[in-house]
């Protein structure tokens, strides 16, 4: 009986222990704040602009001779290498909420915040460029950079209505 009553009080031990669950550590919400555009205007943010300076390059693509380079929240810079040893930043594509891009055939391809925006850069030396497609809501919302919880005060239901946030800044 001894064998029993030990194997009982042992099983009791790791039941009550078991049952007791793991602490968690206090929610941490960020202290960044979103920059946030309307739907609307969201939907008409694509537009060539003069070159300006590189400030945080993240991806690069090299198509046709030409350089082009990303740049998180604001857009993509289209750099001129038609001769190596002297490249020229021509112009800037502003894309609000831009974190990645790809280049297929002559189709530049960016996430606009939520939305996968397909550009044609076709005549992009001539024209300008064009936005040919768009997908909504094709992404999950831009996440503060620390990775921290977003406060209540700017999720989708206690901000304006048809609003998406674009860019996070301290």
């Amino acid at each position: 009986m001894t064998k029993i009553s030990l194997l009982a009080s042992c099983s009791f031990i790791i039941l009550l222990f078991a049952s007791m669950g793991v602490p968690t550590d206090p929610v941490q919400y960020t202290d960044y704040r979103p920059i946030l555009l309307s739907r609307e205007s969201l939907e008409r943010s694509i537009i060539l602009q003069g070159s300006r300076e590189i400030k945080s390059p993240a991806k690069i693509y090299y198509k046709d001779k030409y350089i082009f380079i990303s740049e998180n929240f604001k857009g993509v810079h289209v750099i001129d290498n038609q001769d190596p040893t002297s490249p020229k930043n021509i112009s800037f594509i502003s894309v609000p909420g831009c974190v990645d891009m790809a280049i297929k055939g002559n189709a530049l391809y960016v996430d606009n915040a939520t939305d996968l925006a397909v550009i044609d850069l076709e005549h992009l030396k001539t024209s300008g460029i064009k936005v040919t497609k768009r997908v909504s809501d094709a992404f999950p919302e831009v996440a503060p950079p620390d990775g921290y919880q977003i406060p209540d005060k700017y999720s989708k239901s206690n901000r304006p209505a048809n609003t998406v946030i674009v860019e996070w800044v301290k």
